[in-house]
């Protein structure tokens, strides 16, 4: 066997992790439904480590020993040229590592030029993997379904009902992507804390059989818990990340600008219960945020202010000086925080956002966050929001009681903040 398994040395990303995770799921789960509950037993599936993500097990001494390596590509072009180095990197890597004898498949997100027997007479140290109707490519918009097809595959195989309802399969769903999540979070939680990154992914993979133990599960208690839909939040966050990431022009994301939005993005993942709740009605303070139910959840985020605002600012401004969390001081000394209020500057939506905001206000109680003078949006400027929302009744301080001395302080101070556009806040911050 190998001298020495070296980790994968590509820093794990959070715009590769949302596909890579959804891809890595797909074959997992594919493997549940073929093989026998002794072979999944032995088995576990390893992120971001000896590649993008392996198939692993154990032997008698208890080292880990590969079984098959993926390497995972999203990204839009389809010339057999983009891919060509990686693809000679992962076969120059099993000879590396003293792992020839281990099968490495590619997956594309795109169908290349050359055919997958092209590829593969070309580089015959790896395979193109192949999806159903053996299509040797997985489109974003398509993994969804297809992770969710072969959920109702496994539920076949083991007998397990509700195969047949697709919120139940939609639920299921849910549950095992958060698994993935939950992984890669506590392993970039591990790479803050000092370990690299590669290693702590390559001592925590996860049993094949945890999947399979999900899918069991009664599902009736899970669904009724907030952290049931924060999960799904926070699966919509990243998946509105990843799509704005592609979107991008390549010279946008530059190694920096990467790690910076990443760590963003770690931030936010970290977050839970009170502390996650509080940061989106913080970058949606035009909007009351609650998630005790469905009806709620789905009025949580929206993927076109979290992508043309809240993304937009935290790509064009430079790191947050505001320690671990998100924000910025100008020379000025003048505090920013970004939102993904992506109102244009016209007078309707300027009253329209003051109001907004001082309503969510007066009803959570939100504190100014970052205590900032500027809350940075896409296009719109207010520099008073109190005489902007001239006509919002019930939020005059001094009809407040005599015990409202908490609500009247906090609604003084957000009638003192600004709206500022980014294109402004961007001037003022990147000097």
């Amino acid at each position: 066997m190998a001298k020495q398994i070296l980790p994968h040395t590509a820093a794990a990303t959070w715009s590769g992790f949302i596909y890579q995770g959804r891809v890595a799921l797909y074959h997992a789960l594919k493997l549940i439904a073929e093989k026998s509950p002794d072979e999944i037993n032995a088995l576990h599936l390893q992120l971001d480590s000896l590649e993008d993500f392996a198939i692993v097990k154990y032997n008698q001494q208890g080292n880990i020993l590969p079984i098959t390596l993926h390497q995972v590509k999203a990204v839009k072009s389809n010339q057999y040229s983009t891919y060509e180095a990686d693809f000679n990197q992962l076969e120059q890597k099993k000879v590396n590592t003293g792992i020839a004898d281990v099968e490495a498949y590619f997956h594309l997100s795109t169908q290349n030029t050359s055919t997958n027997d092209e590829i593969e007479n070309q580089h015959p140290g790896l395979k193109i993997y192949c999806y159903d109707n053996n299509e040797g490519f997985c489109p974003l918009s398509e993994i969804d379904n297809k992770v969710k097809a072969i959920i109702v595959s496994a539920l076949q195989k083991y007998d397990i009902p509700g195969h047949q309802n697709n919120n139940n399969i939609q639920i299921l769903y849910d549950i095992l992507e958060k698994k993935i999540a939950d992984k890669v979070t506590y392993i970039h939680a591990k790479n803050h804390g000092g370990e690299a990154i590669a290693f702590a992914a390559y001592e925590n993979p996860i049993c094949l059989s945890d999947f399979l133990d999900a899918i069991r599960q009664d599902i009736t208690a899970i669904i009724q818990d907030e952290k049931y839909f924060e999960g799904k939040i926070k699966s919509n966050l990243n998946r509105y990340y990843q799509e704005f990431c592609l979107d991008c022009d390549e010279n946008q994301l530059t190694d920096n600008v990467r790690e910076k939005m990443n760590n963003y993005l770690y931030l936010f993942n970290t977050l839970h219960s009170t502390d996650f709740k509080a940061f989106l009605q913080s970058i949606r303070p035009h909007k009351e945020i609650s998630y005790r139910d469905l009806q709620e959840y789905a009025n949580c985020l929206s993927d076109d202010e979290m992508k043309d605002a809240f993304f937009q600012i935290l790509l064009a401004i430079r790191e947050s000086n505001n320690g671990n969390g998100i924000g910025w001081t100008c020379a000025e000394g003048k505090h920013y925080y970004p939102t993904s209020i992506d109102y244009s500057n016209s007078d309707a939506n300027k009253k329209n956002a003051s109001e907004r905001i001082l309503k969510t206000v007066f009803n959570t109680m939100v504190d100014v966050p970052f205590n900032s003078d500027y809350l940075i949006t896409s296009e719109c400027n207010v520099d008073d929001i109190e005489a902007c929302a001239n006509n919002v009744s019930h939020l005059n301080t001094g009809d407040l009681g005599l015990d409202d001395d908490e609500k009247r302080n906090r609604i003084t101070q957000w009638k003192m903040v600004s709206l500022i556009d980014l294109e402004t806040a961007k001037n003022k911050l990147n000097d």
